[in-house]
């Protein structure tokens, strides 16, 4: 699990080693199972989704993470960050006030990152983009992300856009929705490259070639403003890259 201090920007892996050391002595002849065990439901009462939440950071686990709700991942991240800020000062400005910043083959995306990342992911994909979202508008398929597809495209990559119809849009929407689709649909039948998927679907994220997805709870399609708190996990383990790729595709 990855910390970084807010003060400085400073940042940590936090290892099991380190834990051990915080929660002190006397814990060797419980094992390793022994000790995580006391530290996860003793200490920080996790069980359940909470417990293989706190145990996959440990363990590096991308592929049983990306799976997971990301906005429970930064809430376990958070409470374990906040043990982390009661036992330990940062060793380069000696505050204590680390923020949980992902795990090994993870980042995590908050807020306006969001806008962000999307703008990279034109910058970054070479042969393929998928981008999927709850719900589609004109508000974000505006002229801007219009050029920015139509120049990957140009270069002969691969885009796939996943959203759900019209159905599933409430009557408020539905007409930044039409304006929105009637854009991509004139650009599919120009460039046969670009794919349009509608299905019914929650499903929210990006995979930006081989390189990393981004899953998490941003309409990366139709929110504009980012009014309300968002949490992604911006993902590098290639196993966890192509399992959410298969479920995007999933009819």
């Amino acid at each position: 699990m990855n910390a970084k201090c807010a003060s400085c920007g400073h940042t940590l892996i936090v290892s099991t080693g380190l834990i051990k050391n915080l929660i002190g002595g006397g814990l060797g002849s419980l094992g390793a199972l022994g000790w995580m065990n006391y530290w996860f439901a003793g200490l920080l009462g996790f069980y359940g989704g909470a417990l293989v939440i706190a145990a996959a950071l440990f363990a590096g686990g991308g592929a049983i993470l990306s799976s997971k709700d990301s906005a429970a991942i930064i809430a376990v991240g958070k409470k374990l960050t906040g043990f982390l800020n009661e036992k330990y000062q940062c060793p380069t400005c000696g505050h204590s006030s680390w923020e949980f910043s992902g795990y090994r083959d993870a980042e995590i995306i908050t807020g306006l990152g969001h806008k962000q990342e999307l703008l990279a992911a034109f910058q970054n994909a070479n042969k393929e983009l998928y981008i999927a979202s709850g719900f589609l508008s004109s508000n974000v398929v505006d002229q801007q992300f219009l050029a920015e597809l139509r120049g990957l495209l140009k270069k002969k990559t691969g885009i796939t856009l996943i959203f759900s119809g019209s159905e599933s849009h409430s009557d408020f929407m539905k007409e930044g929705y039409a304006e929105g689709f009637r854009s991509l649909e004139a650009l599919s039948h120009q460039y046969p490259n670009l794919k349009l998927v509608q299905k019914h679907t929650h499903q929210k994220g990006i995979v930006v070639d081989t390189q990393y997805a981004i899953v998490g709870s941003f309409n990366f399609l139709s929110n504009k403003m980012v009014t309300r708190q968002e949490t992604s996990s911006k993902l590098y383990d290639q196993r966890a890259i192509e399992n959410f790729k298969r479920e995007l595709l999933r009819k």
